[in-house]
């Protein structure tokens, strides 16, 4: 539909701009709540996902669900609705066509990036101690708006670069605020720090590599942003279906793929999935920066909502941690006005989404 509308409105009116733009807007406001929604739910039923049930007198303890499997079923199911979508957009032969076609190993470099990424965490916590790992991990945000200047063309502001740099640091007390401290398995002077670091650090540039490439593939071309998220999950279920073998394989033939699985754990793979349109939708009609900032939101909600469920006690660096969050907000937005350099691509983009919204008008 989005796309039948922009071929035919190219040449809408000037004196609609007004009300596309402000569609536009609405559009990018939503995708953001949606992500910090999303992301908010999804933390806390994965934590109740987490919790093993009361054993009951007489009765093996119930078996936990393998995370491995629950994530292929994400990208299974993300893959389906993506399809579902498309078909909104195209029909059947040309949504197959698409699909079928040489454009699906665009997707696959972010999917190995993503990949890579979750693998290189795993390298950083067993090398450094968990709280380092935290803090040097949100400097994702840093490395995705380097990217973006790079790839995009996007111009921040020096205000921007404060709210960045200050809403990375804040996320950081956050997640470190609800950590308990003196965790002796991470404290060993054999630690291959050199390692950890170079692994944290990696995992950094690959995040944003994989985010704003993917923004940049979502933005340009004439195929249909579903039918890219059918690529990246399809190409993400190859490398899950990989990890399910390299790490799982014995699990899941002795007790089965679903061991474990239930009501909650069918809604967390039901996030997950949302997640991934959410994200198309950022990726599409907003960017990955403006995603960062809603992530830290939402982290600072999970920790709210945690004060409640599970008995948490706030203390003063979540409460310095949450003040830099909004006050990098604040910077961030102070410093909204985006210049984009003549001739780049997002320029281009940015004249695409406004057809669009005229046509959604």
């Amino acid at each position: 539909m989005l796309r039948s509308m922009t071929r035919e409105l190219r040449g809408s009116p000037r004196g609609d701009s007004t009300d596309a733009t402000d569609l536009l807007q609405c559009i990018r406001r939503g995708s953001l709540l949606a992500v910090v929604l999303q992301n908010t739910a999804l933390a806390i039923c994965m934590r109740y996902s987490r919790i093993p049930e009361p054993i009951v007198e007489g009765q093996e303890p119930a078996p936990m669900y393998l995370v491995s499997t629950a994530v292929l079923c994400g990208e299974f199911l993300k893959l389906v609705v993506s399809f579902c979508l498309a078909l909104k957009e195209e029909d059947v032969q040309k949504v197959s066509r698409d699909f079928f076609s040489r454009n699906a190993l665009v997707m696959l470099i972010p999917a190995t990036l993503y990949t890579l990424q979750n693998n290189l965490q795993y390298v950083a916590v067993s090398n450094l101690d968990i709280s380092v790992c935290q803090v040097l991990y949100q400097m994702k945000l840093v490395t995705t708006a380097l990217f973006s200047v790079g790839l995009l063309g996007r111009s921040l502001s020096p205000w921007q670069w404060t709210g960045i740099v200050t809403c990375a640091f804040g996320v950081a007390l956050v997640q470190l605020s609800t950590m308990e401290g003196g965790d002796g398995e991470h404290k060993s002077e054999d630690q291959a720090a050199m390692v950890g670091f170079a692994a944290v650090s990696t995992a950094c540039v690959t995040s944003g590599l994989a985010a704003v490439y993917t923004e940049k593939v979502f933005k340009s071309g004439d195929t249909s942003m579903w039918v890219r998220n059918m690529h990246l999950a399809l190409w993400s279920m190859h490398a899950g279906g990989a990890g399910i073998y390299a790490k799982d394989w014995e699990a899941v033939r002795s007790k089965g793929f679903f061991v474990g699985y239930n009501t909650m754990v069918c809604v967390v793979i039901s996030l997950q999935a949302l997640g991934g349109m959410a994200v198309a939708l950022v990726a599409k009609y907003s960017d990955n920066i403006a995603k960062g900032f809603a992530t830290a939101i939402s982290i600072i909600l999970t920790c709210l909502l945690s004060l409640v469920l599970f008995d948490s006690v706030p203390n003063a660096m979540f409460m310095l941690g949450t003040l830099m969050v909004l006050a990098s907000l604040f910077c961030y937005t102070r410093g909204s006005v985006i210049h984009m350099q003549p001739g780049r691509m997002y320029m281009e983009v940015s004249g695409k989404l406004m057809a669009t919204a005229k046509g959604m008008a």
